[in-house]
């Protein structure tokens, strides 16, 4: 007969889209919330998350340089604390204490891509982002010190490069087990770095302090800057073909199309993240973070032509169009190197003059602000290595939902929900032809 202390009952809610979420006992109220690098995709949507739940978290303070879109409803419990943190520790300490600041949990979210070289892929200038972004962490946990601030639990979002993603191909499913990537052969990892710093605070400052280590795939979410976004570009890709009167072509080849391509909801990371600092078990572990159901740039490519009322193409048969990019050794450590071929280039077609006085005049007549070719490289090439990346991007998310993560969205109302954001932004037209629909309505030709 199973004891009494083997049983244990997990009570979980569904909010909008969002199914298997956690509920916690009323006992876990009145906390403040730091959330470092409040203005960004991830950023946004965690104060989306804590703003939910006004008694658990009474206070939230946004770290960040420009002032995030504050929650509706929400008084004055989101305070924005404006903070450079690459100025210093001292800088960032006097903002701190300037504001006020308390912090029994912190959700460290600041991330800077630094534009690579020109010609270069995104993730080439591996030197700049590990000095930048370690930096950044550094700075933080020692304003910590400086204003005698303590939190219970620090948790800190990196990502699926922790694996070598952005590399080649890696060990399918991506487990938070694996072995670091040594360097050489690999180029240094930042968030190697990061983690290092993290646990070497908590440890200094245990057991008062404890971490967590959240690894998404692709962030999805609408915010206004584009910054990492991969939908955005996607977005506009479809209007402006439509405009145009041509056809939505996929730039990849098979592999690219068929490939299993986890996604993660910034909203899902969020409520993660926060169930993780709330879970007493979960101290000091790493988990991933997905969405929880499969997505391949194949299925949706029909849905996302259906919504604009365009026809689409696959991949291009004939493979002497294909351009090929040979990458290093893979980071699975054994077997051939990854091979990424496309038959044109998103960075390069949103170059194309024709693209962008199209893009002018769709703008002109909605009203349009937003300008998706004023850094073409940082905003488009995200998405670009999203579709024609070959090889599988899936994680395990076993470790979580033993511990008693039950979190599930489908990637396809996520991408419906960050469209229809976007056009409240004013960031592209509305969608003519979004509709909800099951898979029983998905038809691929």
């Amino acid at each position: 007969m199973e004891s009494p202390e083997a049983s244990q009952t997990n009570v979980i809610i569904t909010k909008g889209i969002f199914t298997g979420l956690p509920t916690f006992p009323p006992s876990l109220s009145g906390f403040s919330a730091v959330v470092v690098g409040a203005s960004g995709i991830s950023g946004q949507h965690m104060l989306h998350v804590l703003s939910q739940s006004p008694k658990r978290w009474s206070k939230i303070y946004a770290l960040s340089r420009s002032l995030p879109h504050i929650p509706d409803n929400t008084d004055d419990r989101i305070i924005h604390v404006p903070v450079d943190l690459l100025k210093g520790p001292e800088e960032t300490a006097a903002a701190i204490r300037g504001a006020r600041v308390k912090a029994d949990y912190v959700f460290f979210l600041a991330y800077l891509q630094p534009a690579p070289k020109p010609g270069a892929s995104l993730w080439s200038n591996t030197d700049e982002m590990n000095a930048v972004n370690s930096d950044m962490l550094s700075s933080f946990l020692q304003s910590l010190l400086l204003t005698s601030l303590r939190p219970r639990r620090i948790i800190l979002q990196t990502g699926l490069k922790h694996y070598g993603t952005h590399l080649g191909p890696t060990s399918i499913p991506n487990m938070e087990s694996a072995a670091r990537l040594s360097s050489p052969p690999f180029p240094p990892n930042f968030y190697y770095k990061q983690e290092d710093l993290l646990f070497e605070f908590c440890r200094v400052h245990a057991p008062s302090t404890s971490w967590n280590v959240i690894r998404p795939s692709w962030v999805l979410g609408a915010v206004p800057d584009a910054a990492m976004n991969i939908l955005y570009p996607l977005a506009i890709y479809a209007v402006v073909k439509q405009a145009m009167g041509e056809s939505l072509d996929f730039p990849g080849d098979w592999d690219g199309w068929d490939k299993e391509q986890m996604q993660s909801s910034a909203m899902l990371n969020g409520y993660l993240s926060e169930w993780a600092a709330l879970t007493a078990p979960a101290a000091n572990q790493a988990f991933n973070a997905s969405d929880g159901g499969a997505w391949t740039w194949g299925m949706f490519w029909p849905i996302l032509a259906g919504w604009y009322g365009v026809p689409w193409n696959p991949p291009v048969m004939d493979e002497s169009k294909y351009k090929a990019i040979e990458t290093g050794p893979a980071p699975r450590g054994y077997g051939p190197p990854g091979k990424i071929r496309y038959t044109f280039s998103l960075v390069d077609w949103a170059q194309r003059p024709e693209v962008q006085v199209a893009w002018a005049r769709i703008a002109k007549q909605h009203s349009i602000t937003a300008n998706p070719f004023k850094d073409i490289e940082r905003i488009w090439s995200p998405t670009h290595l999203a579709l024609v990346t070959p090889w599988a991007m899936s994680v395990r998310m076993d470790k979580a939902r033993k511990m008693g993560w039950h979190g599930y969205v489908d990637t396809l109302e996520v991408v419906m929900e960050t469209f229809e954001r976007f056009a409240e932004l004013k960031m592209i037209p509305p969608v003519p032809f979004l509709s909800r629909m099951d898979e029983r309505s998905i038809h691929l030709g």
